[in-house]
C-alpha cells in the first residue's frame, strides 16, 4: 500500500511517455525518409539540367541559379560570347532572364507535386502508427488503473471489459478545438505549405541545390519536432482519459491531480498538485491533464486524507537528481518549500531548468565568438552564468569585446600575432619590489589573478594570447611610435577574472611591444 503513489504519479507515467517516446521514433523515421527523397529529387533536377547541357557542376550551377534557358542555352551562350553591341547583347540578356524564371516555375512544380504526395503519405501513416499506439495505450490504462484501484481500495469487484468505442470516443474528443487525427493533418499540412514556401524561395531567388536541399532539412526537423510533442501530449491526454473512465467504471467520485515532483514542473501543475476533483466535472487543460504540451502530470482515485498520510509517493531530490519518497499528501508547494527553497544547489538546479532552452541559444552565440575558449558543455555555461554571477559579469564584457573584433576586424592591434612582451616588463618592472612604478600594479596581479614573480611567464602568455582576441585603441604618436590601448580579460590563476588594460607601441620598423599593464575596475 506504501508504494502505491510512486507506482502510479511516478512508474506508470513514466511508462506511459517511455512508450510515447517510441512511438515518436518510429513517426520520426516516416519524416525521415520523405527528408531524404525530397533532397534527392533536388539534386536529380540539378543533375538532369547539367547533363541536358553538357556542362560542369560548376557551369550548371552558375547558368542555373543566374539567368540561364533550358531550350536554347548553348546557341544563346555562344552568342553572346560573340557580341559586342550593348544594345543586342542587352536583348539577350533579358532573354536569358525571361527563361530562367520558366525553368525555376518548372522546377518548382514538378516538387509542389511531390510535396503534396509525400506529406498526404506521411499523415495516412502517421495516422495507422499513432492509432495503433493509443490502442495499446488505453488497454493498458484501463485495466491497470482498475487494478490499482482494487489493490488501494482492499475490494474485489467485477468490471467491464473495454469498448474499442471508448477508445475512438476519448480519442475524438475535442481538447484545444481539435482531435488526434485533425492535429496530425494541421502538422503535416502546414509542413507541406512550408515546403513550398521555402522551395520557392530557393529557386526564385537562384540558390544552390544544397541550399535547398539544407532548408527542406530544417523545415522536416521541425515538423518532427512538432509530431514529437503531439506524441506525447496525446497519450498524456488519452491515459488520464482512459483513467477517468476506469474511475467512472469503478464508481469512484473523486480524483486528486498528481505533478512530477521535480524541478521542470509547469508552474500550473504545481498549483494543481494535490488537488481533488469530481470525476464527473473532468476538464482536460482545466482541473484534468494535460494542462499543457509535453505535460507529465497524472490522476489518482482519492481515498482521504487519513489514508493519505500513511503513504508514500514518488520525488527527485532537486539537488542530487536522486528519486526518494515523501509523504503522498505533500503538495508541491510544501515539497518545494521544504526542498528546494533556501538550498542553493537546488534553486541553481531550478535557474538551469527553467532557462534551458533561452541559455541553449545564448551558449551557441557565445561559442561563435569564444570558440575555444567557450565553456566546454551548456551545463558548464549554466553553473557559471547562475553560480558565479561576478565572473559572468566579466563573461558579458569579454563577449562584447571579442564580437566588436570580429564586427570591425580594422579594430585589431597592428602586427598582434608577433607582439614582443619583454621579460623585464614582468621581472623589473610588474614583480620586482623595488620598482616604485611597476609594483602597485603587479601586486594587484597577484591579490586578483594569482600572478606573481614565480609564474610570471604564463602572465605573459595570456596577455601574449589574448592581444589577438580585443580591438586595440590608437592613441598617439610620441616620437618613437604609434601608441595603443587595449582593454583585455584575463581570468588567471584563481578564476577570478580582471579588466586588464595593456599598453603598446608600434615602432617605425612595424615592431609591436607592450610597454605597461596594469588591472582598471570594469566599467
Amino acid at each position: 500500500m506504501s508504494d502505491y503513489w510512486e507506482r502510479r504519479a511516478a512508474r506508470d507515467m513514466w511508462q506511459y511517455m517511455e512508450d510515447a517516446e517510441k512511438t515518436a521514433e518510429e513517426i520520426k523515421k516516416l519524416y525521415q525518409r520523405g527528408y531524404r527523397y525530397l533532397a534527392e529529387e533536388i539534386n536529380q533536377i540539378f543533375e538532369r539540367f547539367r547533363d541536358a547541357h553538357n556542362l560542369t557542376d560548376e557551369e550548371a550551377r552558375q547558368l542555373l541559379n543566374t539567368m540561364q534557358s533550358p531550350t536554347d542555352l548553348h546557341e544563346l551562350k555562344e552568342k553572346l560570347k560573340q557580341t559586342v553591341d550593348g544594345e543586342e547583347k542587352a536583348e539577350l540578356l533579358a532573354k536569358l532572364e525571361s527563361a530562367a524564371y520558366q525553368h525555376r516555375i518548372q522546377r518548382f512544380q514538378s516538387l509542389v507535386n511531390q510535396i503534396d504526395t509525400i506529406m498526404h503519405q506521411t499523415y495516412k501513416a502517421e495516422l495507422k502508427i499513432a492509432e495503433d499506439a493509443c490502442q495499446r495505450l488505453a488497454e493498458d490504462v484501463y485495466y491497470k488503473t482498475i487494478y490499482q484501484v482494487q489493490k488501494q481500495t482492499g475490494l474485489g469487484f467485477s468490471f467491464s471489459l473495454i469498448d474499442d468505442a471508448a477508445i475512438k470516443k476519448a480519442m475524438s474528443l475535442k481538447w484545444y478545438g481539435k482531435n488526434y487525427s485533425e492535429r496530425i493533418w494541421v502538422n503535416t499540412d502546414r509542413l507541406a505549405e512550408k515546403l513550398k514556401e521555402e522551395l520557392m524561395v530557393n529557386f526564385i531567388t537562384g540558390r544552390t541545390n544544397r541550399e535547398a536541399a539544407e532548408s527542406v532539412q530544417f523545415e522536416f526537423a521541425k515538423g518532427m519536432q512538432n509530431a514529437r510533442r503531439l506524441v506525447r501530449t496525446e497519450s498524456c491526454y488519452l491515459a488520464n482519459q482512459m483513467e477517468m473512465q476506469s474511475y467512472e467504471e469503478c464508481e469512484i467520485e473523486k480524483y486528486r491531480f498528481v505533478a512530477t515532483l521535480d524541478l521542470r514542473t509547469s508552474d500550473i501543475c504545481r498549483e494543481l498538485d494535490g488537488k481533488v476533483f469530481l470525476v464527473s466535472e473532468q476538464q482536460p487543460g482545466k482541473n484534468c491533464p494535460p494542462m499543457h504540451p509535453y505535460c507529465r502530470s497524472t490522476t489518482v482515485c482519492d481515498i482521504g486524507e487519513a489514508k493519505l498520510a500513511r503513504m508514500a509517493r514518488r520525488a527527485r531530490n532537486p539537488e542530487t537528481g536522486r528519486t526518494e519518497t515523501v509523504p503522498a499528501n505533500m503538495t508541491y508547494k510544501q515539497w518545494y518549500d521544504q526542498k528546494v527553497k533556501g538550498h542553493p544547489d537546488a534553486e541553481l538546479n531550478e535557474k538551469k531548468i527553467k532557462h534551458q532552452s533561452a541559455d541553449k541559444k545564448q551558449y551557441q552565440r557565445y561559442k561563435d565568438v569564444f570558440k575555444d575558449d567557450a565553456p566546454k558543455t551548456l551545463d558548464d555555461f549554466q553553473n557559471m552564468k547562475y553560480g558565479k554571477p561576478e565572473k559572468w559579469e566579466f563573461v558579458k564584457l569579454d563577449y562584447q569585446r571579442r564580437n566588436e573584433l570580429l564586427q570591425h576586424p580594422e579594430r585589431k592591434l597592428p602586427n598582434a600575432e608577433n607582439a614582443i612582451l619583454p621579460e623585464p616588463k614582468f621581472t623589473k618592472y610588474l614583480f620586482d619590489k623595488n620598482s616604485k612604478s611597476g609594483y602597485p600594479k603587479g601586486k594587484a596581479f597577484t591579490s586578483r589573478l594569482g600572478y606573481d614573480e614565480s609564474n610570471w611567464k604564463k602572465l605573459q602568455q595570456e596577455i601574449r594570447y589574448r592581444s589577438t582576441k580585443y580591438p586595440a585603441q590608437h592613441v598617439d604618436n610620441n616620437g618613437y611610435g604609434d601608441r595603443y590601448v587595449q582593454k583585455m580579460i584575463l581570468y588567471g590563476q584563481k578564476d577570478t577574472p580582471a579588466n586588464v588594460v595593456v599598453a603598446w607601441i608600434k615602432k617605425p620598423d612595424g615592431t609591436v611591444g607592450m610597454t605597461s599593464a596594469y588591472i582598471k575596475e570594469a566599467k
